[in-house]
């Protein structure tokens, strides 16, 4: 194994703040120094790499070009390193887990669901955040996510419904378990329907509620099953998340297209009729996304053998019985 060939981490850490404030003053007050000893260790590792990192004038310095350059590589290892004690700090004083979900899943699947994590292991403590944006997990905030996307370098057909969340801030070292497909199925209160739909362009003739977070699911989907959707979406019937669509399209207020899954349970079900039946899956899968890092921790561990055990059981339900009537 070769030794490695790094300038001395006390002379980066005193060119980091001396680059950082512009200043080899204030770069010494915050590393509890005095101005020369600053100066000395900039001066130390400029003759380290054979290159000038500052330009010195009277009372005030600026990055050379080389600098410059230096200083972004440097504050990046340095964010790294500071993200990754901040990680091991908190898993230390924190028992708890922190599993990231969209809003959706967190709302409708995994909540109801986590009291049997819970009863089977009453060591564990998982704490649920709901959000869409995408998921550092070289970062602090998540332990797990459940996201929904595509995963890189997997292909799907043309005419698949797409899916623009992305799922992580970057992929390095992240392992992803399918938890299931993201087949989005027509809901709506029986009340709704007025004559037959034999086909999707006949789901035309109704209200359609929209998701704002997946605003060409619609237009998709319609194309994907042989109709066109060319209308303005009233902003009444307009909502952020799928459970908030559900809960509209139960109101009778017009027809919702939601994840399948919702439906694959009494309680989402309730109250509702699939008026059209349509296998087609979009262009991503939802996801159980932990980094490399956390995938020997035993409580990371438990949660993601229970979890995947809970998406097989859903996976097993057919929502043939919801066609065209309330369950």
């Amino acid at each position: 194994m070769r030794k490695r060939r790094l300038p001395p981490l006390n002379a980066l850490k005193g060119f980091e703040a001396a680059a950082r404030h512009l200043s080899f003053t204030r770069a010494a007050e915050e590393l509890h120094l005095t101005q020369g000893a600053i100066s000395r260790q900039v001066k130390e590792l400029e003759v380290e790499l054979g290159q000038d990192l500052f330009v010195r004038h009277t009372r005030r310095i600026e990055l050379t070009a080389e600098g410059e350059q230096f200083y972004r590589v440097v504050e990046g290892v340095f964010d790294e390193l500071e993200r990754a004690a901040l990680r091991l700090t908190r898993r230390r004083s924190d028992p708890a887990i922190t599993i990231s979900a969209l809003p959706t899943i967190a709302t409708v699947w995994l909540m109801p669901r986590l009291h049997l994590l819970v009863a089977r292991h009453p060591e564990i403590e998982a704490r649920i955040v709901s959000s869409i944006e995408a998921a550092d997990l070289l970062a602090h905030d998540a332990d797990i996510a459940i996201r929904v996307g595509r995963l890189p370098g997997r292909r799907y057909e043309r005419n698949q419904p797409r899916i623009e969340l992305p799922m992580v801030t970057r992929w390095d070292g992240v392992h992803a378990d399918e938890l299931f497909a993201d087949r989005l199925v027509p809901v709506c209160a029986p009340t709704l329907l007025t004559g037959d739909v034999r086909e999707a362009a006949d789901l035309l003739a109704y209200p359609l509620i929209h998701t704002t977070t997946r605003r060409y699911a619609w237009p998709d989907w319609l194309r994907a099953n042989g109709a066109r959707y060319e209308g303005e979406s009233d902003p009444h019937l307009q909502f952020g998340h799928f459970f908030m669509a559900l809960d509209a399209a139960r109101q009778g207020r017009g027809i919702a297209l939601v994840p399948d899954i919702l439906l694959a349970q009494d309680e989402g079900a309730r109250g509702l009729c699939l008026p059209y039946s349509s296998e087609i899956a979009s262009a991503g899968e939802y996801y159980l996304l932990i980094h490399e890092s956390r995938l020997e921790d035993p409580r990371v561990q438990i949660f993601r053998s229970w979890i995947l055990d809970e998406a097989v059981e859903l996976r097993k339900h057919n929502l043939t019985s919801l066609t065209g009537r309330a369950p």
